[in-house]
């Protein structure tokens, strides 16, 4: 598959319903057993805190955005492509009763500066959507841009593992099947740091999420759609934190 943001959306169109029905409102791999304690731990290493103004950056069918939003008194202007995604965001807005607080936003991320006046926002939030863009590095500088000095981006992704220099194709190949089979562009962190940087951020923490980890709803829904991504694989996938994948947090700063 050739990444594009109409391809990203067109993933989306067709599979939303069967990731709510096993991941229900957080359409992300890495999660807690109770999804709130996902949230909660965002907001803390995040400091989302009262009074903000926070960007959700790919907000799926709003379940973050929403569960943020009824904690603490901030705006979140919340943005996808998907308009069948956004229409449930809506829908599970009326039934939140926080009407105001969350704006859904049917636009790409890549072009937050052209839609918001810059330096206006206290906050940042890629959670496990950066992987869909075919252009990090712009949907970063566009972060940056409306991001006030000393605000913060948070980015909870999925880079690519450690290689084995004797053995590449073991670490590329199921790499190539799930960036494939799920409209995804895994890299290499050290490329997103280098974006971070030469953007003007401070690296603050660049760590696995200091969570107790849960993959299950993850490996309901590959096993459920007979999901195969290794070679000879006879068994449903299971993510287990495999060495080729590497689940991180960055939090950085910008601070020119």
């Amino acid at each position: 598959m050739n990444l594009t943001v109409e391809s990203v959306k067109n993933y989306y169109e067709q599979w939303t319903e069967d990731y709510i029905s096993d991941f229900g409102d957080i359409f992300q791999a890495l999660q807690t057993a109770n999804p709130q304690d996902l949230i909660d731990y965002i907001c803390e290493v995040a400091e989302i805190e009262d009074g903000q103004k926070v960007i959700d950056a790919g907000c799926g069918i709003g379940g973050p955005a929403i569960r943020i939003a009824k904690n603490l008194d901030v705006q979140i202007e919340a943005l996808n492509i998907s308009k069948k995604q956004l229409s449930i965001a809506e829908d599970n807005l009326r039934t939140a009763d926080i009407v105001g607080k969350v704006n859904f936003v049917e636009e790409d991320f890549h072009k937050l500066e052209e839609l918001y006046d810059r330096e206006s926002f206290d906050r940042v939030l890629f959670l496990e959507s950066l992987v869909h863009s075919n252009s990090p590095q712009l949907a970063i500088s566009a972060a940056r841009a409306v991001l006030k000095k000393g605000g913060i981006l948070y980015i909870k992704d999925l880079f690519e593992g450690p290689k084995d220099p004797e053995n590449r194709g073991r670490v590329e190949y199921p790499i190539s099947k799930i960036n494939e089979q799920f409209a995804l562009k895994i890299r290499p962190l050290g490329e997103t740091i280098q974006h971070l940087t030469e953007s003007g951020f401070e690296i603050m923490s660049c760590q696995y999420p200091k969570v107790q980890a849960n993959f299950d709803r993850g490996n309901r829904f590959t096993a459920r759609h007979g999901i195969r991504l290794l070679p000879n694989q006879e068994r449903p996938w299971e993510d287990k934190g495999f060495i080729f994948l590497s689940w991180i947090e960055i939090i950085c700063k910008r601070v020119y």
